[in-house]
């Protein structure tokens, strides 16, 4: 009996000892908590806050609103609009493979992701951004727990196509990704803002209209660009690339006077409202990226500034040696041989070795700067990204073949924006402007913040001369010259024909059969207003640029000018192409017997949808050639009276819808 007692006292000793311990470790803890708790509260409330919103809020970042886009009269080109996203919590979703059944076939999603998705641990995922309004009212109508709508803004262009290698881009998550939404993304862009998600007691989620991070203002931009004129520089150039069969085309207009570019085109180009559906090839602003060989438009730089250095006169004339000409032991050629020309006659029939040795009198280091003057091998800095600054080696490196092949605009490479502000220097006196894009950034409100002004970059070549060089451009279109198909009936036109012949890139030669075509020049020749480049990249078939690109340039110039309630030229009557000045054809004493409207009159016949093949009008009256004509979209000149004698061009060519064919009459005696 002893012996129990004892063990009973020693077995309750025990058990204190155990209740004492477990309260101090409590106690101990308590005072860990408290102290903690003291000091939250009194050395960092704010973190104490975080602590406790975590346990019933979440963040979520989405797209912020951008500023809009407008052209210089205001009309939208890049807008942000507001659309539904879809979101879940998947803790809260009962059945995902359920749920994945059903949004799936609303939503045309991958069943697979989603179904990861919505069996993550994750208290937040995206199901579809921006989905339609037909989209979020079906999955509303299910009715599924965990399943939230958010309102984001979205990036339109509701002009879909038109000026979007200009216009550039913007991805899901506001990220810029081209042209002036990625230029100017400062500007538009204001930060991205936090959308707070909160939990209710039962860890539901809702958006919350208060809290969050607040976003900072964005900016609106205004361009130079004119929505219509870019849509005529689009379509006017889409329309040449698929006539001439060409792989590409590039197009570009500038307002000669401030260096604004009223339109910039590209083909093929893509929608940036779906701009994942097209091949980044797309997407390159060629107009300021792609340097090419210039070919013969080049020509007018070196004859310019030699005009300029006083080397050479107007009427000088040089011997062209019949077309061919050895330089070490190479030779230079002509396409056609002529003996002794006039340096406006050499710009006129565009001869090589003609210009070659107006070339020779300035010499290499005059030849450099002056084409360096004139804006080559350096960046205009128009404010769009990717710009190229061309090719131009120093003159120390040129060989003797070299110096000469860059007379007419081969071994070095210009952009097609740097060919026009060159003539767009010619045509307003000799001040080579800086290209701009953005005529102003703007507030919310409308009001100006700040303003883009022309600015003089150089002035390669004095007034006077520049008025003797838009004298020649102008017998280029009109007298024979190499650009006749840009003459028009409306306006005097001034510019130059360029046909370059492509390097193979793997071999490092001159390719066969393949060219860059390009036509350059401005109007009205008497007043210049605008500087145009149309250029058209592996034609098929015809690839002069006189035949594929000029009449381009025409269509191009003559409805900007039109559009701008340009007055037409009060003497471009008096200077449309005569007999004598008609391309040598059959004379009078050739024509077949007369052909009048009664006759069965030979046609003009469909090439394709957009192009027709023209006959032999010789011998027909101006009514048969009418009655010929159907219904071709043809543009004609017709010259004289009588029964058509010529024709241009010839017969058996294919015109696009608004090509001109101009064709000559003559009384029969």
């Amino acid at each position: 009996m002893p012996k129990y007692r004892t063990v009973e006292r020693d077995e309750g000793a025990t058990s204190a000892k155990r209740v004492y311990a477990v309260g101090a470790f409590f106690a101990l803890c308590f005072g860990v908590l408290a102290s903690r708790a003291v000091g939250f509260h009194l050395k960092n409330n704010d973190e104490l806050e975080k602590v406790a919103l975590r346990q019933y809020r979440t963040a979520v970042r989405e797209h912020s609103m951008r500023g809009k886009i407008v052209d210089k009269n205001g009309r939208d080109l890049a807008i942000d609009i507001t659309a539904d996203s879809l979101f879940a919590n998947p803790q809260e979703i009962v059945d995902s493979v359920e749920a994945v059944s059903k949004l799936a076939e609303i939503l045309d999603v991958d069943r697979k992701r989603l179904l990861d998705k919505l069996s993550s641990k994750r208290k937040f995922v995206w199901i579809k951004r921006r989905a339609d309004d037909e989209e979020v009212a079906e999955v509303k109508a299910l009715g599924l727990e965990g399943i939230y709508t958010m309102k984001e803004s979205l990036r339109s262009y509701p002009n879909g196509t038109v000026g979007a290698s200009v216009l550039g881009a913007v991805g899901f998550d506001a990220e810029p990704l081209g042209g002036l939404e990625l230029q100017y993304d400062d500007v538009l862009s204001s930060r991205s803002k936090t959308h707070e998600i909160r939990r209710d007691a039962r860890g539901h989620l809702y958006l919350s209209p208060s809290g969050g991070e607040k976003a900072s203002e964005r900016q609106n931009i205004r361009l130079t660009v004119d929505k219509t004129l870019q849509y005529i520089a689009d379509s006017e150039l889409a329309k040449g690339v698929d006539s001439a069969r060409a792989e590409g085309g590039e197009a570009v207009v500038v307002d000669v006077r401030t260096g604004a570019i009223l339109a910039m085109a590209n083909v093929p180009t893509f929608d940036p409202n779906e701009y994942s559906k097209y091949p980044l090839s797309h997407w390159r602003n060629s107009v300021i990226v792609e340097p090419h060989e210039p070919g013969s438009t080049f020509k007018v730089i070196v004859v310019s500034a030699a005009l300029n250095a006083g080397v050479v006169s107007y009427d000088e004339e040089f011997d062209c040696e019949n077309g061919q000409i050895t330089i070490g032991k190479d030779v230079v050629r002509d396409s056609h041989p002529h003996d002794m020309l006039s340096v406006a006659d050499i710009i006129k029939v565009s001869s090589n070795i003609g210009t070659y040795k107006i070339e020779s009198r300035l010499g290499r280091e005059r030849v450099y700067d002056a084409v360096r003057d004139f804006g080559f091998g350096r960046k205009t800095s128009i404010d769009l990204p990717g710009e190229a600054a061309g090719i131009l080696t120093h003159y120390d490196k040129w060989s003797p073949i070299q110096f000469a092949t860059i007379a007419f605009g081969q071994g070095m490479a210009a952009t097609s924006l740097q060919m026009a502000m060159a003539f767009a220097a010619i045509a307003n006196g000799g001040r080579l402007m800086k290209p701009y894009i953005v005529d102003a950034v703007m507030a919310e409100d409308g009001s100006v913040i700040s303003e883009t002004k022309p600015e003089v970059v150089a002035t390669p070549i004095g007034s006077d001369v520049a008025g003797v060089v838009r004298d020649i451009l102008e017998m280029v279109v009109e007298e024979d010259g190499t650009g006749m198909l840009a003459a028009s009936v409306d306006y005097r036109m001034a510019g130059k024909t360029g046909t370059a012949q492509k390097v193979d890139p793997r071999t490092g030669t001159y390719a066969k059969n393949r060219y860059f075509a390009s036509f350059v020049g401005f109007a009205p020749a008497e007043n210049p207003r605008i500087a145009v480049f149309v250029g058209l990249n592996e034609p098929k078939g015809a690839y002069y640029g006189g035949q594929v690109a000029a009449p381009v340039f025409r269509r191009i110039v003559e409805k900007t000018l039109r559009y701008l309630k340009v007055p037409a030229s009060k003497t471009s009557a008096g200077r449309t192409i005569v007999a004598s000045q008609m391309p040598e054809m059959q004379t009078v004493e050739d024509v077949p017997p007369v052909v009048t409207s009664e006759d069965e009159p030979r046609q003009v016949t469909r090439h394709d949808e957009k192009s027709w093949r023209l006959p032999d009008f010789r011998g027909m009256t101006m009514r048969a050639v009418l009655a010929a004509s159907g219904d071709a979209e043809i543009e004609w000149n017709f010259q004289g009276s009588g029964i058509a004698v010529r024709q241009w061009p010839e017969p058996g060519s294919v015109l696009a819808a608004g090509d001109l064919c101009r064709v000559e009459f003559k009384p029969l005696i």
